[in-house]
């Protein structure tokens, strides 16, 4: 009895010495991010879905978010997605955002309700601006973004693959949704 005890505390410490290790640091983009061409907008191919009071993505269908920049520095941020399906009810939300980190551009915080401000981390943009990754430093939210409704399995696949490096819980991730018109 003595053995089963002692086998099921190691299991447990051996088991929170697991789920606490560190992840590996954020990814840091090489090049400074140029908010003029990062505005526009972007369509949301997948994401580890977020869940805050009155506002939840967990659900979404031809999912967008609209980035424009403000004469103040600020930038406008808006999300737009169908519910449940893609002819569910449509549900769009503005917010802010200030870059937060001068030197790349690539960190911002995000304003959804005051006073809550939450970080919003560009940790991958293609040189072209063409498909980018947006996530939270504390690993519990993430984005995959294109400028295109249409991405392939090969990209989605790369870009789940780079969260999963960075120690994201891909297993969370949700493939959202978009109805092409042709």
């Amino acid at each position: 009895m003595k053995l089963l005890k002692l086998t099921a505390l190691v299991l447990l410490a051996l088991g929170t010495l697991a789920t606490s290790a560190t992840p590996p640091p954020l990814p840091v983009l090489e090049h400074k991010v140029d908010l003029e061409r990062y505005a526009g907008d972007w369509y949301v191919h997948g994401n580890i879905p977020l869940k805050i009071p009155f506002f939840s993505d967990a659900k979404a269908y031809n999912y967008a978010e609209s980035y424009r920049l403000l004469e103040d520095g600020r930038i406008e941020m808006t999300c737009r997605f169908n519910v449940g399906d893609f002819d569910g009810k449509v549900r769009s939300f503005s917010f802010s955002g200030e870059v937060a980190d001068t030197d790349t551009f690539s960190e911002w915080r995000v304003q959804f309700m005051w006073p809550i401000k939450a970080s919003y981390n560009i940790i991958y943009l293609d040189d072209h601006y063409r498909h980018t990754i947006v996530a939270s430093k504390d690993r519990k939210l993430a984005w995959i973004m294109s400028r295109d409704a249409e991405m392939n399995d090969m990209t989605y696949t790369r870009l789940v693959d780079m969260l999963t490096a960075a120690g994201y819980q891909t297993h969370k991730m949700r493939r959202v949704p978009h109805r092409v018109s042709s």
